[in-house]
């Protein structure tokens, strides 16, 4: 049975209790990707590893492979981000994020941009600088971009128009759609219709210029740049929070117990 070590900073993007003294961790890691590994004893409140082996923390990590199972050797912290279990709510929303970024990473495959969007997300929502909804749309919208699901955001993915009266996201299609098309299809411009002729759901969502403005920046926009935009109104902040959130989940086929609490705690 092969047996290797690595050094590796890394992301813990999910810490759960293993055993009375142990941790299970979930690490993203710039190379590696996605790795799960045991932590030895770290809920013991003398063992070393308790600090760097928690959710939230990005840390370096010396790691032991022994076929299929990999141990935690020795951690040391870089970055903690752990202020965020101080309020619930922020900690279900950081956990949302661990989860859609365990969710569109692989095990093998190198993170890419999906490690520092994560990093910057969670340094933004540890201040009061930002408002944590427009965080937290951005992160998933530029979560989607840089895992395969980019949206066509310039023109009509129907008629390939750049400009007409209005603009909606066509989030089963992947991009926007022009008035005209919209006006001219079989679809009603709602929020959600359930299927279309072919028994494929179609969400289709009105947008302003102010929110495709938004949206086109989110998804081309340096990373430390990544909020340096403006919403003017609450309906606008809303449509783009919205618009997000649909977006990401309806392409990842999936919901998240995190994102259902969260929302849960801040209605």
């Amino acid at each position: 049975m092969a047996t290797y070590d690595i050094s590796t900073d890394a992301l813990v993007i999910r810490a759960v209790p293993q055993g009375d003294h142990d941790r299970l961790l979930t690490l993203l890691c710039p190379d590696e990707g996605r790795i799960t590994v045991i932590a030895k004893g770290a809920r013991s409140l003398r063992n070393k590893l308790m600090s760097p082996c928690r959710a939230f923390v990005w840390g370096n990590f010396e790691l032991h492979f022994k076929g299929d199972m990999a141990w935690v050797r020795d951690a040391s912290v870089i970055k903690s981000f752990t202020s965020l279990e101080k309020d619930i709510e922020l900690m279900y929303l950081a956990q949302y994020i661990s989860d859609v970024c365990c969710e569109l990473s692989g095990q093998g495959e190198p993170a890419g941009e999906l490690l520092p969007l994560a990093l910057n997300t969670y340094h933004a929502l540890c201040t009061d600088k930002y408002d944590r909804e427009i965080v937290k749309a951005a992160f998933e919208l530029r979560a989607a971009a840089i895992s395969g699901y980019l949206p066509e955001l310039t023109e009509c993915i129907r008629c390939e128009k750049t400009e007409a009266p209005a603009f909606y996201l066509d989030v089963m299609g992947g991009g926007i759609v022009c008035s005209d098309c919209i006006a001219s299809a079989p679809e009603i411009p709602e929020a959600e219709v359930p299927v279309d002729a072919y028994g494929t759901r179609s969400i289709i969502i009105p947008i302003t210029a102010g929110v495709l403005a938004a949206m086109r920046y989110v998804v081309n926009a340096p990373l430390k740049r990544l909020l340096s935009f403006g919403i003017t109104s609450e309906v606008d902040k809303k449509t783009f929070c919205r618009a997000a959130e649909t977006y990401i989940l309806n392409h990842l086929e999936r919901g998240f117990a995190s994102l259902r609490l969260y929302h849960e705690l801040s209605e």
